[in-house]
């Protein structure tokens, strides 16, 4: 399951004068929506995760540097599974092990997880980012969205992290950034 192709969306990085380079940070993060698909990482079946994939594009040295400095060290992230509780409330079911991701800048790359994950319908397959990563396609239309674990009044501050960490903790993903995707999937095994 991975977010379909949109030939309008450009990689965030290393940007332009225009649209300067943009990451998620310090958060964990849901695909909103693409085109006319409302959630759509929500699982529809029951099944099993067994890996996740993330595209990656390609920060200059500078960009590295400044983002490693400015949000919380070198860029990582780890796929979640998360069940919506009400309204833009959702509790963690589970999160992989954190990828160092800096290796695969520029390319897209797939992990596979220690052991497979149970996974239900209803459940929503997310991004964690303690730090950050460059996994954002800008330009994407108004018909693509994705949504934060921050709540109210911290939409504009990335820099204090939200990420969703404890299993069963819940939080509110309150924030919604319009016109860009999330680049990530996940790999999952459907059972009968």
């Amino acid at each position: 399951m991975t977010n379909p192709p949109d030939t309008t969306a450009t990689p965030s990085c290393p940007g332009s004068a225009s649209v300067p380079c943009t990451v998620v940070s310090r958060t964990t993060a849901i695909q909103e929506q693409v085109g006319n698909t409302r959630t759509p990482f929500k699982i529809a079946t029951n099944g099993r995760l067994v890996g996740w994939q993330i595209t990656l594009s390609s920060p200059s040295s500078a960009q590295i540097k400044y983002f490693d400095t400015k949000e919380g060290g070198a860029s990582e992230a780890a796929v979640a599974i998360i069940h919506q509780v009400k309204g833009l409330d959702y509790k963690l079911k589970y999160q992989s092990p954190l990828v160092h991701l800096r290796p695969y800048f520029g390319k897209t790359a797939t992990f596979a997880l220690p052991s497979s994950v149970a996974i239900t319908r209803g459940d929503v397959v997310a991004l964690t980012v303690p730090t950050w990563a460059p996994a954002l396609e800008l330009q994407a239309g108004p018909k693509a969205a994705w949504r934060a674990s921050r709540g109210p009044g911290h939409c504009d501050d990335v820099t204090t992290e939200s990420v969703q960490s404890f299993a069963g903790g819940a939080a509110e993903y309150y924030c919604i950034y319009r016109t860009a995707l999330i680049a990530y999937g996940a790999v999952e095994i459907s059972t009968p």
